[in-house]
């Protein structure tokens, strides 16, 4: 049995991010990453924060970031102009670069949403002007765990006081499966749920 699932390579966060002001939650061990605070270089305009909720989180800390993390951070920069500060949720706290082993630690009995998960999800939610959806398909996470964890998401952000908040890449993914946000081209165009 494994006792940590893989955690890949680190790259630099995007250059219009303030590393400085970065700030990652995670469990005392480190196996759980809760929240991850990225603010951007300070411009006036830019006042809003953004939260993306996304499958489980990899290698991404307050120094570095990963492939995914880097990608929304770019693709938020641009595409909501009025946004310095983006909150990064998953649905599965548990760290692992691939998703495979997220599910080969269920099977082997680890708590995969994480202790205080939810409780991050309302902190963040509560400070949020925008949630961008951007979990992506099940595979390899059998279908009835994943399913169960997106309606208890789905049933966390959709309450009256984020109603018209909720966002998604406007093309691809399904209802229950918005397009994961690594694959988000530099000219993603969003639209409310």
């Amino acid at each position: 049995m494994k006792q940590q699932p893989h955690i890949g390579r680190q790259v630099a966060h995007f250059n219009r991010v303030n590393v400085e002001g970065i700030k990652a939650v995670f469990s005392d061990d480190m196996k759980y990453r809760y929240r991850l605070s990225i603010p951007f270089i300070n411009e006036p305009a830019r006042t809003k924060t953004l939260t993306v909720i996304l499958k489980n989180p990899s290698s991404a800390d307050a120094i570095k970031a990963d492939k995914t993390v880097q990608n929304v951070e770019k693709v938020v920069y641009k595409s909501f102009t009025d946004v310095g500060h983006v909150e990064v949720l998953n649905l599965f706290a548990l760290r692992g670069t691939y998703p495979k082993d997220v599910m080969e630690s269920y099977l082997n009995g680890i708590d995969i949403i994480g202790s205080e998960n939810n409780s991050a999800f309302s902190h963040a939610l509560m400070q949020s002007d925008y949630i961008v959806i951007a979990w992506g398909g099940a595979s390899p996470i059998r279908s009835s765990v994943y399913d169960s964890r997106v309606e208890n998401v789905l049933t966390m952000i959709q309450i009256p006081t984020l109603s018209g908040k909720i966002y998604r890449k406007k093309e691809k993914g399904s209802e229950k499966y918005p397009f994961h946000a690594c694959y988000w081209p530099d000219n993603t165009d969003f639209s409310v749920c």
